[in-house]
This record gives structure tokens, C-alpha cells and sequence, in this order.
């Protein structure tokens, strides 16, 4: 297996708190009531639902659906860890869409506070500029919003980077300065597209508020790589773990499978994977 980034050498690791294995519902493909009837017999602990259209998007569920979707979670002894909020075709950065983007943004944190989910996350694509490595003034302005209106929601807004760096990322978040802005780390969605998951990482892992795991291969500026079986790509986790243990991270690992023919064979296998690891980090 091909690693291309190592864990930073000043992370020793420690003792960590076992965090939940849980699983997208989105992912297993079966619509939201039977896919959560699956995670469930799947022996899941907790789960992420995307809300941004269907029948659990902010403007579909009212009050007493939000009531029932969360008795019904509860019923099947799992815990909604996350919410995920990836508006496709609005850009944070673009004057042109990032007003409606915020508003949509802040509906699905309301939306998170009323089923008790303390974290959002989403994909906002380059919110730095590719050359002079500066972040977009609409960016910066949209993420404060965000970012306020969360916090008076007690809720965590995670943003989840791909094309912007670990570095970049952090020097955003040191800018605005506002604990409901959180991150939501994936290492596979970063080297797809060629981006180093392990660069200053330490700036960002007291952070970090969910894991996305998932597994693909390095990609670049001219091709993006592919995602693949858990354990199958270029994503080191074990040094990934390693990260973890030393922050003692024990929040939610959400096992993503977006690109399967078999994507509860798939989830089954990667959590098989990933609970080994766990148990061979200790």
C-alpha cells in the first residue's frame, strides 16, 4: 500500500477512548426508515443522515415528523451523531449562491437542534484562493453567520476539506475564531484529490468534531483518484488512528461507501476492518 504522508513525528500515541462506529444511512441506499432499521441490525451504535433533500430535508419534516424521526432512532438503540448539509451548485465562495447557501445552512442547524444532533458537516469546496492561498471574503462573511447562528444553537458546524489544506483550513478557522466552527475530517476525500490529510494536523485535531471513513487512491491536479474498500487505498489509518489516540479523540467514525455496487456488503467488511484496528491501536 502506498503511503504517501506520514504521521507527524511529535504525535506519540496514548491511550484513546474507544469512539462510536457508525455508519451514513444515505450510504446503504434503502431510504431513510430502512436504512435505519439496517444500521441498527447491523449493530451499529450511531448514525449520520444527509438532509439536504428528501423526506428528512428541513422543509419536509415538521415539527411533530422531527419528534417521531427522533423517537424512531431511539427506538432502534442508535444515536443521530450528524448531519450532513452538502448543498450541490452553491458555492460558499460565490457572491451568486452563497446567500442561499447560508440560509439552507442554517435551516439544517435548526433542523439539527430540534433532533438534539450536535454536529452539521459539509463539503464547501476552495474557500481559499489557488494562488495567493488567501480565503474568500465571502467565504470568511458566510462561515461567521454560519458559524454564530450555530453557536446560539449550541450545535458544531464541521467543515469538511478537500482541496483547501489541513494548513489553510486552520488559518480560516484561526481568523473567524468561533468554537461552533469545528472540523469534519476526511483523509480519503483529500487524497483523492491530492491533498496531504497530515499537513498540520495538530493545528486542527482539538477540532476535529466527526470522522468520515472511507478509503481511496492518491489522486492530483490532473485526475482524481477513486474510492475503494476500506484498507484497500492509500489511506494510512493506522497512522490516521495513531492521530487520534494521541488527541484522545472519542467522537463519532462514520463509515462512508458513496461509490459501491455492494454497499452493505462493503460497510459490513469496513467496520470489520476499522473495529480490528481499533483493537490493534490499544
Amino acid at each position: 500500500m502506498v503511503r504517501m504522508w506520514d504521521v507527524p513525528q511529535s504525535v506519540c500515541p496514548r491511550a484513546m477512548s474507544e469512539p462510536t462506529i457508525g455508519v451514513d444511512v444515505d450510504d446503504l441506499r434503502l431510504g431513510v426508515k430502512s436504512g435505519l432499521r439496517t444500521a441498527s441490525a447491523l449493530e451499529f451504535r450511531s448514525v449520520e443522515l444527509a438532509t439536504v433533500a428528501g423526506e428528512v430535508a428541513p422543509a419536509n419534516l415538521s415539527s411533530s415528523g422531527r419528534r417521531h424521526l427522533s423517537h424512531f432512532v431511539k427506538s432502534l438503540g442508535l444515536e443521530l451523531s450528524s448531519l450532513t448539509a452538502d448543498i450541490p451548485g452553491l458555492r460558499i465562495a460565490d457572491p451568486s449562491t452563497v446567500g442561499e447557501r447560508v440560509e439552507r445552512t442554517c435551516q439544517i442547524i435548526e433542523l439539527a437542534a430540534d433532533l438534539n444532533v450536535p454536529v452539521v458537516s459539509a463539503s464547501l469546496g476552495a474557500i481559499t484562493h489557488p494562488d495567493t492561498q488567501e480565503p474568500s471574503p465571502h467565504a470568511l462573511d458566510a462561515l461567521r453567520r454560519i458559524g454564530e447562528f450555530a453557536d446560539s444553537r449550541g450545535r458544531v458546524y464541521a467543515l469538511r476539506p478537500s482541496v483547501d489544506s489541513c494548513d489553510q483550513l486552520a488559518g480560516v478557522l484561526d481568523l473567524l475564531n468561533c468554537p461552533a466552527l469545528g472540523v469534519s475530517f476526511d483523509p480519503a476525500g483529500m487524497i483523492m484529490v491530492g491533498t496531504n490529510p497530515f499537513s498540520s494536523i495538530e493545528r486542527l485535531i482539538e477540532q476535529i468534531a466527526v470522522i468520515q471513513a472511507r478509503d481511496g487512491t492518491v489522486g492530483g491536479t490532473e485526475r482524481t483518484g477513486h474510492e475503494t474498500p476500506l484498507g484497500e487505498g492509500d489511506v494510512d489509518w493506522e497512522s490516521v488512528l495513531a492521530v487520534l489516540r494521541a488527541a484522545e479523540y472519542d467522537s463519532p467514525l462514520v463509515l462512508r461507501r458513496t461509490d459501491s455496487q455492494r454497499p452493505i456488503e462493503d460497510i459490513q467488511r469496513a467496520r470489520d476492518v476499522l473495529t480490528r484496528m481499533l483493537w490493534n491501536s490499544h
